[in-house]
């Protein structure tokens, strides 16, 4: 299995701009089921921040500004980006999401979902050899070895 950034990312983007209610950021994230919306000025065309189902969860009012709710500013990683300096950084910094770029461009987002998925996938794989009661049992080597333990009083 890949353990590359690039390969553990949601690559299409919904956006939303600073200037829409949080009604409408709750609407656009029941419709895609996210719980992230990066935000955008759309007189420069540019992500200004990042606004959360939990921003919306303070939200005095469903008429309150996405602009003002959101967090910024942003930090964003690297495509190259190891995967295990994402999840310190989500684990550290209590953030769950990230915005992932390539040459200051902005090709994805990595969610705390997205690195659950992975470790769902990592731990279906066998890693290692599964040891069956009867197996051991039955097994001369294992069996002296077990002999010798127990006189070692381990």
């Amino acid at each position: 299995m890949k353990m590359a950034l690039k390969d553990h990312m949601t690559r299409k983007l919904v956006t939303i701009g600073k200037e829409a209610t949080a009604a409408e950021a709750y609407r656009l994230m029941s419709n895609y089921w996210i719980r992230h919306l990066p935000v955008m000025d759309e007189a420069e065309e540019y992500i200004v921040g990042m606004i959360s189902e939990r921003d919306l969860l303070r939200s005095p009012s469903p008429e309150t500004r996405v602009g003002t709710l959101m967090s910024s500013p942003l930090k964003t990683f690297s495509v190259d980006t190891p995967l295990k300096a994402v999840v310190d950084a989500m684990i550290e910094e209590k953030i769950s999401a990230f915005l992932i770029t390539k040459e200051d461009e902005v090709v994805g987002i990595v969610t705390s979902e997205d690195m659950l998925v992975l470790l769902d996938q990592l731990l279906k794989q066998e890693s290692g050899p599964t040891w069956v009661l009867n197996e051991i049992l039955i097994n001369p080597a294992l069996q002296r070895a077990a002999y010798m333990m127990g006189q070692a009083g381990i």
